[in-house]
């Protein structure tokens, strides 16, 4: 009992010292409030009273990376035939990490840095209204002011920001992480530009378009849908180019950009590389008739390269209005000889003192007064550029501002979490009659040897390479320890080297994987998901009791079980489940772009005309509804069948295997929302149990003293991590899964699909944490009898478990939590170190939390 209260004790510590410690050290940014006026009173932007354009329509593409717009391989001709002819300047505009929609916009539109937290609150509820930038000063709230009419269409985190009633005289918003919509959601945004072109009645006009990261997301940058999609933007482009006048700047760019799998959020050079471009007729007199397109470049970088935030002082400069007061953008120097010399030189003095002005607010007076005294007094164009951008990087670089008080004292709680969890694992080693040190002693240096590379950079983005060094270790040391045969460390080690090459998982290095040679080779992909489902159904259907829950009379033999109509329920509705399952995955690769063998067409072709969808309507991208109907049916045959068997089970006094029979119904969940290429690592997974189900611990009674549970749960979390970065996860927001987030959705809600998207970024862990609860409680011995624990020994065992657990996360957070305060200057310390909190935020509370613990223990108090 002491051990229990200790336990609880340590946990809730743990939580809440480092809920505390994220609060302290991911702050709400501290900004300026009201409205910039010109320096000196009078705009120096003006050349003959009259601004350079006096209407701006900006066109968002998301995720539109630079090579969208500017390479060979780019459709997008337009916009290439634009810049030849010297109509249109294009960039590779930088956009600071996070990579994600709402801090992206609020960095184009007021000009300031992102806040980190802010990737979290990207995906808030569309009434969420807490991240409006109705109270700072943005070019939005400055062209408002100077009475401009402004209308929006697209990406509702617009709306969010700057609320449409204030703000915009017409408005539509498209709801931005509905990513299986490749095509109503940008239709939705171009069917008001007929109405807004024939009417004058607008002077700025801003549409987001979201199918070309969608397309991303589902299917990645080389997806066959992306030629027509940027086919569809560059006709838009060319549309308004033709329909503007001479006085409408068009401005098109992308917030971000995408990786290789096309996702965003992290640092890698393709999130941070969006195309950016202004266009006008007015542009042709700079003389820049560039060559376009380019030879594809993996750096990303095309013409000149500049922060994505500059654009919002060169905005100002070409619209007339004063530069947001948050804003750290530098005016864009291309732009400079649109205007007289003396007033460039006007333009720079007015940058020079906005970014000055924010200094002072920020560190008073200091050196560069003096230095900026001294400028004033140049006429030097190149001298004025250095200036700026010591200020920008100055004030860019210490643009956190951290909550000490609350960082100490989430780092305090930690620290006495810690101390709990040590001192209850020594308990546990003091009532081991064996006195036996090694095993706690191995554990204890694994997890000290684990904590070590928090401080590494490389190595936090490489951790999959820590991984498979523990992972082999631990069975090593297992072997040596005479817990397990040659035979069965031989056959752990081949099953560990092949999810440790299923996907490719880091940033640094590339090697074959499984995933991407299963992508090549669509005839073997399918025939081994088929295998996959075909052996995750026999395990479900005979390896725990659910049959036997189902049946009419009791088992007598294989033939009467047959017979038996409960029975054939139980292999109807598991069947199915599987069938079902198995139909979504196959309409969605083919939905989403994907060549379907020769040799499954046929199926395809009959799942599409008994649905009333005749082939016709296939290759016109029609099976959206379909897939929607499949995987709801999926998910209420899987709670159907989960119900039944806890139900039934009671009713019927089988519940010795009821964590078996869990298990394998959530293993086809687990399927469902894995990408198919990934599907077969299952069988891998199943190998791998069976090796430590029957042959690891044979020799062992229930229940399992503490060193064996010790270490079955340390190679449990070795197995889980390493799965979860052999699936294609890293430790970066790009990688979080978002292709199955919406599987049965017809439209975005927040809880279900961050649901779905928590179990398809954690299919992994989530299977070894059910695996090891069924090793533990439904373990069958080698005479085959399975051996009733008492619900005293369930309780029993399930305390050993979680200590053994709770001091991996305890040490692992609070050296964790240490290493992000020390390096809080660090130069990854928002690419590398801040997402790495985030992710072991959430194994601590998703998977250590609620599935371990409360899940359960849920299920043992079911048992």
């Amino acid at each position: 009992m002491r051990e229990k209260r200790l336990f609880l004790f340590g946990l809730f510590m743990h939580i809440c010292g480092f809920l505390l410690f994220m609060k302290g050290f991911f702050p709400s940014k501290v900004v300026l409030s009201g409205v910039n006026q010109f320096s000196g009173g009078e705009s120096p932007f003006k050349e003959y009273q009259a601004p350079k354009f006096e209407k701006l329509i900006l066109v968002v593409v998301d995720a539109l990376r630079s090579d969208f717009l500017f390479s060979r391989n780019s459709s997008m001709h337009f916009v290439h035939s634009l810049v030849e002819q010297g109509s249109a300047i294009p960039f590779t505009a930088y956009s600071n990490p996070p990579t994600v929609t709402l801090p992206r916009l609020k960095g184009i539109t007021t000009g300031s840095t992102p806040n980190f937290l802010d990737a979290i609150l990207n995906v808030a509820d569309d009434k969420d209204t807490s991240q409006s930038l109705s109270k700072q000063d943005s070019w939005v709230k400055q062209l408002l002011l100077k009475n401009k009419k402004l209308n929006f269409f697209g990406d509702d985190t617009w709306l969010k920001l700057f609320p449409p009633v204030e703000y915009f005289e017409n408005f539509d918003g498209t709801n931005s992480f509905f990513v299986s919509d490749f095509t109503e959601v940008d239709n939705n945004v171009t069917r008001h530009l007929s109405t807004n072109f024939l009417s004058s009645d607008w002077d700025v006009l801003i549409l987001h378009y979201l199918g070309l990261d969608h397309i991303g997301h589902k299917g990645g940058p080389r997806s066959s849908f992306m030629p027509s999609k940027q086919k569809e933007m560059d006709q838009i482009i060319e549309m308004l180019y033709d329909r503007a006048s001479d006085d409408t700047l068009l401005v098109v760019m992308g917030d971000h950009g995408m990786n290789e799998i096309g996702n965003h959020g992290g640092s890698s050079t393709g999130e941070t590389s969006p195309g950016l471009l202004l266009a006008s007729p007015k542009f042709q007199k700079l003389g820049k008739n560039l060559k376009c397109p380019l030879d594809y470049n993996a750096d990303y970088k095309y013409y000149g390269k500049i922060n994505q935030i500059d654009i919002v002082p060169t905005l100002a400069a070409l619209l007339d209005f004063p530069i947001p007061k948050n804003s750290l953008g530098v005016f864009i120097q291309d732009f400079l000889p649109l205007w007289k010399f003396e007033n460039q030189i006007r333009i720079l003095k007015e940058n020079c003192e906005h970014l000055l002005s924010l200094y002072r607010a920020k560190y008073g007076q200091s050196n560069l007064e003096g230095k900026w005294e001294k400028q004033k007094l140049s006429n030097s164009i190149d001298s004025y550029y250095d200036f700026l951008y010591l200020i920008q990087n100055q004030l860019t670089a210490s643009a956190a501002e951290y909550k000490y008080h609350e960082i100490f004292l989430g780092l305090a709680l930690l620290l006495g979490s810690t101390g709990i969890s040590s001192s209850n694992f020594l308990i546990s080693y003091l009532k081991d009659k064996s006195q036996s040190v090694t095993p706690y002693s191995l554990l204890a240096i694994f997890i000290l040897f684990y904590v070590s590379h928090f401080f590494a950079s490389s190595l936090i983005e490489e951790e999959h390479q820590v991984w498979w060094f523990l992972s082999c270790l631990t069975i090593m040391t297992t072997y040596f320890s005479k817990q397990i045969s040659r035979h069965s460390s031989l056959l752990l080690l081949i099953g560990i080297r092949l999810i440790r090459s299923w996907c490719n998982s880091g940033q640094k290095y590339y090697s074959f994987s499984f995933s991407d040679y299963l992508l090549g080779n669509p005839d073997i992909l399918w025939q081994l998901n088929i295998v996959t489902y075909v052996v995750a159904t026999i395990m479900l259907y005979s390896e725990g009791d659910l049959t036997k829950c189902f049946m009419m009379a009791p088992y007598v033999n294989f033939k009467e079980h047959l017979r038996d109509v409960g029975s054939m329920i139980s292999f109807i509705l598991v069947f199915v489940t599987s069938t079902v399952s198995f139909s979504f995955k196959l309409c969605q690769y083919f939905n989403d772009g994907n060549n379907i063998p020769n040799w499954l067409y046929p199926l395809l072709v009959w799942i599409g005309e008994s649905h009333g969808i005749p082939i016709e309507s296939m290759v016109e991208n029609q099976l959206h509804a379909l897939n929607v109907s499949f995987s709801k049916s999926f998910f209420v045959l899987v709670a159907v069948l989960a119900s039944a068997r806890i139900v039934l089970g009671k009713l019927r006094r089988k519940t010795n295997l009821l964590l078996t029979d869990i298990s394998n119904i959530i293993t086809l969940l687990l399927i469902h929302q894995t990408r198919v290429e990934i599907i077969p690592i299952f069988l891998v997974f199943f190998f791998v149990k069976f090796t430590l189900k029957h042959q690891i611990f044979t020799n062992d009674q229930l229940p399992l003293d503490r060193k064996t549970i010790m270490k079955l749960s340390w190679l449990t979390i070795c197995l889980q991590n390493l799965s979860f970065l052999s699936m294609g996860n890293t430790n970066s927001i790009a990688t979080v899964d978002l292709s199955n987030a919406y599987n049965g959705c017809n439209s975005y809600n927040i809880f279900i699909v961050g649901l779905l998207t928590i179990i398809s970024t954690f299919t992994g862990p989530i299977f070894w944490s059910l695996s090891l609860s069924q090793m533990l409680y439904d373990q069958k011995l080698v005479e085959n009898n399975t051996r009733t624990l008492s619900r005293h020994e369930i309780a029993e065992t399930f305390q050993k478990k979680n200590i053994s657990s709770l001091l991996f996360y305890s040490t692992s957070g609070l050296v964790l939590a240490i290493s992000c305060f020390a390096l809080r200057f660090h130069l990854f310390i928002w690419t590398v170190f801040s997402p790495k909190v985030l992710y072991f935020a959430s194994w601590s509370l998703i998977l250590h939390f609620f599935i371990e613990y409360l899940f359960m223990g849920l299920l043992l108090w079911l048992k």
